[in-house]
């Protein structure tokens, strides 16, 4: 037999090619017109023709800006965003306009592509070539990153003049924990347990019921568009590496979901890149912004690398497909490399916060943060689910005895589909309200990211509802006809 060329796999290698050299030209024409601005505290606007930005909010004492006073102004306080005074309706009026284009049509795109698959498929969902929606959200994404590029170098603002910093992480927070629910089913999610060979009675009490996970399975694909076109547009295209790192990551997303249906689309190495490059990312950007006096390393980077990295070694590795075919005392392997990691890091980079002369052993607590606030969303995450389905269950017995229900009507669909809209739409208007908060940061963005997730539940519930039974006769023949 000869050798065959996988379509899936040439367009993925070519996609990242693209990506490698999109980034470069980020870089590239932000060092051409004399960008230099990696954060508040190294900020170097000598070769612009004017000062691009207002400097961090040292002090929380501005009260001419909103958003630059009060309790933890600084972490909330997002630095590349234009004056207040070069703002204008353009300014802001273009980003919003590019996002919600951007957003529907990779949202409209997914729903064809479901919709397709569930009718004419019968069963064989993943192949090796791709369908014109692989090919349509490819092309719609590529020019995006286009038009985002060049909106960067024309009015620059992105939806940070308008949301808080706490929408875009809390999106992402969201994101990386409906990951882990998705993946539960497979790897379980403390060192690979409850896994579908635990037998324990602990495991057997614990583990999740099928059902809401297969949901989430499903229907992540809207969830997670939504988390990446958002957080992509949220940011400016900054040639600094903690935004080249940034759009990195939403360029990989965005082409794992373009590839859906198709083989690649399953490849655990690739999905464990995905989920895992947040840890890469947050610990660059906590290291960016860091003051340059903070010579004991008492900011917020152990917190992102602790917590990221307990993730990846006690959860996002053990979805790798060799574990299950080796003893399962080799998963202490990767535990006791992180803990190997990060005692060494405390007894050299990282300090006491209180004592800069003492090692940094005292911080160890950081690394539950992170994971604390993902595992909560998780548990969220399912329970919200199968709520809404054992409400739902409840309600059709009591209001029909009928075993098999129509689909839905195609004004019940419209009627859904606004619904799921309006979800999301009030996320962003959270992200608005919350722009000039005061207080904990780190709060606020558990809080978020939280409230966002319950608000998740609902539209994958709605979702549900929408796909429900297939569709009616004439409607499956439109399809089949068409395609």
């Amino acid at each position: 037999m000869g050798f065959k060329f996988r379509q899936d796999v040439v367009v993925w290698i070519l996609s990242l090619i693209f990506i490698a050299v999109f980034l470069l030209g980020i870089w590239l024409w932000g060092d051409a017109v004399g960008w230099d601005a990696p954060s508040g505290y190294f900020y170097d606007d000598v070769n612009s023709t004017q000062v691009r930005f207002l400097p961090e909010p040292f002090g929380c004492n501005d009260t001419t800006v909103p958003g630059r006073s009060g309790v933890d102004c600084t972490g909330h306080w997002y630095f590349w965003k234009l004056n207040p005074e070069d703002v204008t309706a353009l300014t802001r009026a273009m980003v919003w306009v590019f996002y919600l284009t951007h957003q529907l049509l990779i949202w409209g795109l997914l729903y064809w592509a479901q919709v397709i698959n569930s009718i004419t498929k019968q069963g064989k969902k993943y192949g090796t070539d791709l369908q014109w929606f692989n090919w349509a959200m490819l092309v719609v994404n590529a020019f995006f990153h286009v038009i985002h590029l060049v909106h960067t170098h024309w009015t620059y603002d992105g939806l940070a003049q308008d949301v808080d910093m706490i929408s875009s992480q809390g999106s992402v927070i969201m994101m990386v924990s409906f990951i882990a629910l998705l993946e539960y089913k497979d790897r379980g999610m403390i060192l690979m347990w409850p896994n579908p060979k635990s037998d324990d009675k602990v495991a057997n009490r614990l583990r999740f019921s099928a059902e809401p996970v297969r949901l989430v399975r499903k229907y992540h694909g809207y969830v997670f568009s939504w988390a990446v076109i958002y957080t992509f547009w949220y940011h400016p295209m900054e040639n600094t590496v903690g935004h080249i790192l940034g759009f990195c990551h939403t360029a990989i997303v965005m082409l794992q979901g373009s590839l859906i249906y198709t083989k690649i689309h399953l490849n655990r190495y690739w999905r464990l890149l995905n989920e895992s490059w947040v840890l890469i990312h947050a610990t660059v950007v906590a290291l960016q912004v860091t003051e340059p006096n903070d010579v004991h390393m008492s900011a917020f980077w152990p917190t992102f690398a602790f917590g990221f990295g307990f993730l990846f070694a006690f959860t996002q590795v053990f979805g790798l497909p060799f574990w299950k075919r080796i003893s399962p005392w080799f998963r202490l392997a990767s535990p006791i490399i992180y803990f190997a990691i990060i005692l060494s890091l405390c007894g050299t980079i990282v300090r006491d916060i209180d004592d800069p002369t003492k090692p940094g052993f005292s911080r160890l607590y950081e690394m539950v943060f992170v994971p604390s606030n993902i595992y909560l969303c998780v548990l969220i995450g399912f329970g919200c689910i199968w709520l809404w389905i054992f409400i739902d269950d409840r309600v059709k017995q009591k209001c029909s005895n009928q075993t098999e229900r129509p689909a839905p009507s195609r004004l019940w669909k419209v009627a859904y589909i606004c619904m799921i809209l309006s979800v999301y739409a009030f996320f962003i208007t959270l992200g608005y309200l919350t722009n000039d908060v005061t207080g904990s940061f780190v709060a606020f963005m558990i809080a978020y990211s939280v409230f966002i997730t319950f608000g998740i539940t609902i539209t994958i519930f709605l979702f549900k509802k929408l796909f429900f039974t297939g569709f009616r006769k004439q409607d499956v023949q439109e399809l089949k006809d068409q395609n």
